[in-house]
């Protein structure tokens, strides 16, 4: 496309200066236009040049009169490219300091110099000659000089521009740079496309793309191709090959669905491929501007307005290979042509698009028609006489309305604008659409280029070029024919059918019946066309325009595009491969990069494997291939993780007890020497996704009574607060799960069992619980820090390598045994399994151990002599014993052992010395190594043992301990890189180093988890029976559950199972990290082995029955709609799948908590323990039924999630408005239920107006009903239930708003009482569906943002502090219930007494919360501001009452300037000790008053909600204790970022703080690396960098693959591009939404 004209007042230029004709098109409106019949007559003629000696002059030719013509009709004139004088004399050839070749002659890199020999006339000597450029105002010469020295002179003495032509040989190397060739070996219709380009501008503004897209399984390919010319600059074009066709994908993907047997009508495709170009145009032409003028910032407007700006035609080409149909669509006059052969053995050329500009007549007439009365309209074939395309994209000065280019003309630009512009727009990017079935058996082909080819050749030309380079190739590729150019002619295909004419034959004088000037001799046909283009056979011609530079190529050639596709059936081996002798430096491995649109999942999309990306660029990290990999089932990454429990002891599925008591009928006790049922336990645990084979560690200080196998803790009735940890562990790392840290602090003095059980049954409700920091035995230090890594191969998921690194802490030498455990779950004792399928393991060499397993198959376990730690220096060698994994029946119950090595045997060898219990024919079912480092007392103070190991399929009896370092060292920085491209933005270290460890968490609490109730209600057939009362007490209508499945677990040792409505907040988290796993999750629990069949969801193992709040519609969409926005995947089979199994939910829900069916609901606890006056799942001592605010609130959540997920659905199936309507009109009738019960204004209902609040109720039918005045979170999450509609999707959506706008007409009492917001637009004319309405939303906020009410300074509190001097008691049969607010720990027993919901913070609901004010927000704006904290005097809009909330949530975890963390409660030692400031726990609840962390310690279920929230707001998360920074304060704080960010920054920087690296190849961790443990000393911002590095520069892949190298640094170049601009968007708030995008929520268009 020809560059545009950027001076806003500028003329049409069409001139004829000897025989060169010069058109440049415009791209802004013009203010003046020439007069009709104006001429252009040719300038001067050319001097001569003269030698230096004689001077002597050129004849000139005589300048040939002229005809007289008007603007816009072709000029027939010739193009002389004059040969100059062969002697040329030496003011070409070098000698001053000013020339053009001096000094080194390095003319460029690219292009050597050629000589060619001649005879003088003087002598004869050979004389080397050269032909040399010369470019005049408005013509060429060519010329030769002589001798060898440089070319000095950049010009002549007239001031034209001399340059050394470039030599054939050169001039095809310049011809083939950038030409590609594929071959498509999929077997669908395509068996190659060639593609080059060859630009004039600089950069080149053209652009392409090319897309292949799977359907199904395989069955049918869907195929994209597009050429963008680019004019008035390349960002438009750029924006194109970036977007286009996802967006034409998605929309084509929403039609195909909809329509019946997937066979959309053809009318239907086109209307699509329409709607994907035109949304595209809009958000670059619309939204980007109302964002500009929001943003108010020059930088940022000219960033964002560039592709608006600027514009591109754009021709795309979609071929669907089961209907063989191809479409074309155009914008603009780019073309593309069909060659198809005929009977008579030679091609036909068929248009198969029309240039869309001005010159169309068809084109003149729309524009005519649509702006009546407007003169200039088309003006010289041009758009208000200034735009040559009226179809592009972009070109916003055309599109917008005069009050919009007026407001940017002020704000930022200073063009004016046309008078002309009256009625815009005028362009538009609405392609036209042809289509075509293409016949791929008789080697069709199409050619689809920028309209600079077709200025050179006609169409019957380019196929007969085709035609002819097929017939050159000697191959079967598509068959051969002999002759001339092989092509039919139909007459002109002039300006007359809306195509224009090949104009640069008329500019160069070249006779268009020439066909003897084309030439082949390119593998490439898409070289071979450009190269016929430009002069063929004359290389004289092709040599000087492609020696010409930018900008002087632009009077002679434009950019040139070219894209030639072949259609046939070729090799079906499902590949895409480079052509690599048609491929300029062909890399084959490139084509992953280059062709990413395999979608093995069946649904339209962005290729499956797209991650996170950045400034539309897409890089895949290393655990992103392996994450790619294993969604697409070609390597099962996800098979070994870990997956082990921390704690398998009482838990309901090993409890056979006749009165249901788990806690003493499996006691930790019995842990060591009692088999396992349902599942094994362990510390750091790895097994297989089934759980059959286990890994996992233990530990013996010479001091304990037992060998450390698993973690101890507290039983419900041991602890003061019920179940409780009593171990120091913290989760530190873990991708899914290539990569995984653990760290264990192990006492060296004897475990503190007597002293936490005695000490925590002393105490009282009211104490708070004893830990075992509180019990000393940390004192001096005298610890281990063991870390413990597991790590995968690069390419083999089978192959893991295990570390455990374990330093002395102590002042002293300690002796430590390190015991890494291998062994199978049994399966053989319970009468299930035939004999012959027990697994074993058994020695197969030194230091090898091979393990056999029916369904495993063989592997090997190799171990690494240990490096010794005492004085001899002599290795560690493991001490190998095997045991069976069978109770210990003699033991436990004084019974008979069937054998004798039993599950206890590694304790009683280890710890009692008892070498008689463990095997001597080494084999069994479990197998252990002890690693003893005890030599003269044991390791050093500060030194480390260390323990290394191999399991592997292979058995390799050699370990390479430098190797195996690397590898796992590899994995590390790898995990860096995955968890810093999720959350790139600059934020403090130590809130990053807090997300890493709650992601790390969240990978950790996934367990295996078996459970089939059969088998456990009825017992094994080799077993005693059950008791006979055993299966009334729990879960006896739960016959239907099946489960044998990786779950997220709530806590790693305390929640060892699953809690449905946690999962859902799981999700969330899960969803940035893996979404896969996320949505099998939320998936699982609504198939028919989980769901109950009346639609019940399972709670957990302790009660299925009991009822969790509905959240689970809420988490299914938010994980789609992350994964959308993160990830660019949109999984609807997910989404409609899931809401299918939820409407048996809801149901439920309505038919079972709904009693009377008025639209009030019970519902029990609901997963707030204790927060209620009454037990909420018991009857009422009133009498009565518990009328619930908060019930009801989650119902109304509920229905408002199941219309979004429904509105989204009908986007696509327009089946599911009907469902939407119907879940509109319920949440209608419960908003209004929750305020007037029986229709009645004033009557009494959940709602206390004089309070500003919500209250549960009693109600005893009728309208006997009482308020329960207790200010909790049951009458805050009426909040939740909202929901914005966005306007165009309403109309998009024209059934559903016709009900819509039918219920407010004809149920104008309900409407008006409960929707009011429906009549009034918000921002961005948008409904709202709300419980509350305006006024009592500011009421509820007003006690909600109070600091004596709800509002700590670490969130919002579950139950008022008001409740505090002002307890709420009612005395019911002499009994007193009552409710006060307990910031802490609970004071009560009510259900377990182990949480509570009377004061303390709990993340899930705070998160919930932050939702709703942002969904309130993007209704309100600016419009609604609040008092925020309550009398500050601080107004903030309710985005930015979210991000203080999720602010304050941070401060519980952050370090505050004091160095303290308020989740440790003022613990020097978790504050300040350098061994443990850095890892945190991540607690169930949270003190309401301290922020101290309460409950679970590993809970990072819901906890782990904290990582999305730092995403979402941690650049700008203050430090805890510090006033809100005011919004004019913020500028120093983004400025030291901008700084910090931008200096020098090429690459992203590690996100983990930096790490020892020493090259020492010794054996001795403490020599190698920190691994986690090294104790920097001296000055912690000094960086050393011979031994400190940070991840981000470089990685082990890219060192050893520059083509990954490259590839890294591109998408580190991008990644810091879409950093700067989420910095400068946080900064300027353009949109004045903080961290609140409407796209996170709701269904949008």
């Amino acid at each position: 496309m020809r560059r545009a004209a950027f001076k806003a007042f500028r003329t049409t230029l069409q001139c004829t200066v000897r025989g060169l004709r010069v058109s440049r098109r415009g791209s802004f409106l013009q203010t003046a236009y020439h007069q009709p019949g104006a001429r252009y007559l040719s300038s001067s003629s050319s001097s001569a040049y003269a030698s230096a000696s004689s001077r002597a002059a050129v004849p000139t030719p005589t300048p040939t009169p002229r005809p007289e013509h008007v603007l816009g009709e072709p000029l027939r004139s010739s193009m002389y490219i004059r040969r100059a004088s062969v002697a040329l004399a030496s003011v070409l050839v070098g000698y001053g300091a000013w020339m053009t070749y001096s000094g080194d002659n390095s003319h460029s890199s690219l292009i050597s110099r050629a000589y060619s020999t001649s005879k003088s006339s003087t002598s004869d000597a050979a004389v080397p000659t050269r032909s040399v450029l010369v470019i005049g105002q408005d013509e060429l010469h060519t010329g030769t000089i002589v001798g060898d020295g440089p070319i000095s002179k950049s010009t002549d003495d007239n001031g034209r521009k001399v340059l050394e032509m470039l030599t054939p040989e050169q001039a095809t190397q310049r011809l083939r740079k950038n030409e590609q060739s594929y071959f498509v070996n999929r077997g669908q219709g395509v068996v190659r496309y060639d593609l080059v380009q060859l630009p004039s501008n600089d950069p080149i503004e053209d652009d392409h793309a090319e897309k292949i897209v799977e359907i199904g399984n395989g069955g049918s390919d869907w195929m994209f191709w597009g050429v963008f010319d680019g004019h008035s600059g390349w960002t438009t074009s750029a924006k194109l090959r970036q977007t286009l066709i996802s967006f034409v994908a998605r929309e084509l993907n929403s039609t195909y669905k909809a329509a019946s047997d997937l066979t959309p009508t053809q009318d239907a495709v086109e209307a699509a491929i329409k709607t994907g170009f035109t949304r595209l145009d809009d958000e670059i032409v619309h939204q980007s501007v109302q964002k500009v003028l929001q943003s108010n910032n020059k930088i940022v407007g000219a960033e964002m307005l560039a592709p608006a700006l600027s514009g591109s035609c754009a021709l795309l080409s979609f071929y669907d290979s089961k209907s063989k149909l191809l479409r074309v669509a155009c914008t603009g006059d780019s073309r593309a042509v069909l060659g198809r052969r005929s009977e008579s053995g030679k091609w036909t050329a068929t248009a198969l698009s029309v240039d869309q500009t001005g010159g169309n007549p068809d084109e003149a007439a729309r524009l005519r028609k649509q702006h009546p009365g407007e003169e200039h309209v088309v003006r010289n074939g041009r758009v208000l006489g200034g735009l040559e395309p009226t179809r592009a994209f972009g070109d916003a000065s055309y599109k917008w309305t005069r009050e919009i280019s007026e407001k940017l003309r002020a704000q930022f630009f200073g063009r004016s604008v046309s008078p002309l512009l009256k009625t815009p727009p005028y362009v538009t990017a609405e392609p036209v659409v042809t289509t075509t079935k293409i016949e791929p058996e008789l080697g069709d082909f199409v050619v689809m280029a920028t309209d600079g080819l077709w200025e050179m050749l006609t169409t019957e030309e380019v196929v007969g070029l085709v035609g002819k380079w097929i017939e050159s190739q000697a191959s079967t590729l598509l068959g051969s024919r002999k002759g001339g150019l092989p092509v039919e002619t139909r007459g002109s295909s002039g300006d007359a059918d809306g195509q224009k004419t090949p104009i640069r034959l008329r500019q160069w004088g070249v006779s268009p019946d020439n066909m003897d000037r084309f030439v082949v001799e390119d593998k490439n046909v898409a070289t071979h066309l450009i190269r016929n283009a430009l002069g063929g056979k004359n290389q004289e011609q092709v040599s000087a325009l492609l020696t010409l530079p930018s900008p002087y190529s632009r009077r002679y050639r434009d950019d040139l595009t070219v894209q030639v596709i072949f259609f046939g059936y070729g090799d079906k081996t499902g590949e895409v491969v480079v052509n690599e002798e048609a491929t300029a430096d062909a890399k084959p491995a490139s084509i992953k990069a280059k062709l990413q649109g395999l979608d093995h999942e069946g649904v339209l999309r962005p290729p499956t494997w797209i991650m996170v990306v950045f400034d539309n660029h897409e890089f895949l990290t290393e655990e992103e291939k392996r994450l790619k990999e294993d969604r697409n089932r070609l390597k099962y990454w996800k098979k070994w993780g870990p997956y082990v429990s921390e704690r398998q002891w009482a838990t309901v599925r090993e409890d056979y007890s006749e009165d249901g008591d788990a806690w003493s009928h499996f006691p930790h006790d019995h842990a060591r020497s009692r088999a396992y049922r349902w599942g094994e336990d362990g510390i750091a645990g790895v097994c297989d996704s089934h759980g059959l084979q286990n890994i996992s560690f233990a530990f013996w200080n010479e001091k304990d009574p037992f060998l450390k196998e698993r973690l101890f803790g507290l039983s419900n009735p041991q602890g003061n607060h019920g179940e409780s940890i009593k171990e120091a562990h913290f989760h530190l790392d873990n991708t899914p799960h290539s990569y995984m840290k653990y760290l264990y602090k192990y006492p060296q003095k004897p475990f503190p069992y007597k002293d936490l059980l005695d000490e925590n049954a002393r105490r009282t409700k009211e104490d708070t619980e004893y830990q075992i920091l509180d019990t000393g035995v940390f004192e001096e230090d005298r610890y281990w820090d063991i870390f413990i890594e597991t790590a995968k191969e690069d390419d083999n998921p089978d192959e893991m390598l295990f570390r455990v690194t374990a330093w002395n802490r102590g002042p002293d030498p300690a002796p430590l045994h390190i015991v890494p455990h291998v062994w199978f779950r049994n399966t053989w004792a319970w009468g299930r399994e035939a004999a012959d399928k027990k697994p074993s393991i058994e020695a197969y060499g030194e230091n090898l151990v091979k393990s056999k397993h029916p369904t495993l198959g063989d592997r090997y376990v190799l171990l690494s002599p240990s490096p010794g730690t005492g004085p001899s220096g002599e290795d560690v060698q493991p001490e190998i014993m095997f045991t069976e994994n069978d109770t210990n029946y003699k033991l436990l119950y004084d019974g008979k052992n069937e054998q004798p090595y039993v599950k206890d045997a590694f304790h009683r060898r280890i710890v009692d010395g008892d070498k008689k219990a463990v095997n001597p024919a080494q084999t069994g079912t479990k197998f252990a190594a002890q690693f003893a480092f005890n030599e003269a007392g044991g390791v050093a103070p500060g030194e480390c043992a260390v323990v290394r190991f191999r399991f592997s399929k292979r058995d390799d009896p050699y370990l390479d301990e430098e190797e195996f370092d690397d590898l796992i060292e590899k994995k590390r920085e790898e995990a860096d890189d995955f968890y810093y491209r999720i959350s790139p933005l600059p934020m403090p270290d130590d809130l990053r180093n807090i997300q890493r460890q709650a992601f790390a968490g969240m990978m950790w609490c996934k367990q295996h988890y078996l459970f089939i109730w059969d088998e456990w209600a009825n017992g094994d057939p080799s077993q005693p029976p059950p008791p006979p009362g055993r299966k009334g007490i729990r879960n006896s209508a739960w016959k239907h559950l099946h489960c044998d499945d990786i779950l997220s677990m709530p806590d790693s040792w305390e929640y060892p199972f699953f809690a449905a409505w946690d999962t859902s907040f799981h999700c969330i988290t899960l969803a940035m990290i893996d979404p896969e796993f996320a949505k099998k999750q939320l998936d699982l629990f609504t198939r028919e082995w989980y769901c109950h069949p009346n639609g019940q969801l399972p709670a957990y193992e302790w009660n299925f029955s009991d009822v969790n709040p509905p959240v689970h519609a809420w988490a299914t969409f938010r994980v789609f709609k992350i994964e959308r926005k993160l990830y660019g995947r949109q999984d609807l089979d997910f989404l409609e799948r899931v809401f299918q199994k939820l409407l048996m939910n809801f149901t439920w829900w309505v038919n079972r908590k709904d009693v009377d069916g008025k639209n009030v609901f019970e519902g029990g606890f609901l997963g707030l323990d204790n927060i209620g006056l009454f037990n909420r799942s018991e009857p009422l001592p009133t009498g009565g039924t518990l009328e619930q605010a908060d019930s009801t609130g989650w119902m109304a959540f509920y229905c408002l999630n199941m219309l979004n997920i429904a509105l989204e659905l009908a986007k696509h199936r327009r089946i599911y408005e009907d469902i939407a309507t119907k879940f509109f009109e319920h949440f209608i009738l419960i908003s209004d239920a929750m305020t007037f019960r029986m229709g009645q204004k004033d009557e009494k209902s959940l709602w206390n107006d004089q309070d500003g609040f919500y209250y549960d109720a009693i109600s005893w039918g009728g309208p006997w009903i009482q308020q329960l005045p207790v200010r909790s979170l049951v009458g805050l999450i009426p909040l939740y239930a909202t929901l914005t509609l966005e306007p165009e999707l309403m109309n998009k959506l024209p059934t559903f708003k016709k009900r819509v706008e039918w219920f407010i007409a004809n149920r104008a009492d309900t409407a008006e009482r409960t929707m009011h917001s429906i009549r009034k637009r918000g921002k961005g004319n948008r409904i709202l569906l709300s419980l509350v309405s305006k006024d009592r939303l500011i009421k509820i906020l007003e006690r909600m943002l109070d600091e004596d009410e709800f509002f700590s300074d670490h969130g919002i509190r579950s139950l008022s502090k008001y409740h505090k001097e002002h307890p709420y008691s009612m005395e019911v049969n002499g009994q007193t219930f009552r409710v006060g607010y307990v910031p802490g720990d609970s004071d009560s027993g009510l259900f377990g007494g182990n949480s509570n919901w009377r004061g303390p913070i709990w993340l899930c609901v705070n998160f919930l919360l932050v939702e709703s004010l942002q969904r309130f927000y993007l209704f309100f704006g600016q419009e609604l501001k609040v008092e925020c904290p309550v009398g500050s005097g601080d107004l903030m809009h309710l985005g930015h009452v979210s991000e203080e909330i999720q602010h304050r949530l941070q401060h519980l975890f952050a370090r505050g300037d004091d160095g303290r963390r308020s989740i440790n409660a003022g613990n020097d030692t978790l504050d300040f000790d350098p061994n443990w400031r850095d890892y945190l726990w991540f607690y169930e609840f949270f003190d309401g008053d301290t922020g101290r962390g309460l409950g679970a310690t590993h809970q990072c279920g819901w906890t782990g909600l904290i990582a999305r929230m730092i995403h979402d707001t941690g650049v700008t998360c203050r430090l805890p204790q510090t006033p809100r920074t005011p919004s004019a304060g913020m500028a120093h704080y983004f400025d030291d970022i901008f700084h910090r960010h931008d200096g020098g920054m090429q690459t992203p920087k590690s996100p983990i703080s930096p790490r020892l690296r020493r090259t020492s190849t010794s054996r001795s961790i403490s020599a190698r690396s920190d691994f986690g443990g090294t104790d920097f000393t001296g000055d912690e911002d000094e960086e050393d960098d011979e031994v400190l590095t940070r991840r981000g520069s470089t990685d082990l892949v890219a060192l050893a693959n520059p083509e990954r190298l490259r590839e890294r640094q591109q998408a580190d170049n991008h990644l810091h591009t879409y950093i700067s601009q989420q910095l400068e968007r946080v900064r300027l708030e353009q949109d004045d939404m903080g961290p609140v995008e409407g796209d996170e929520f709701e269904a949008t268009p």
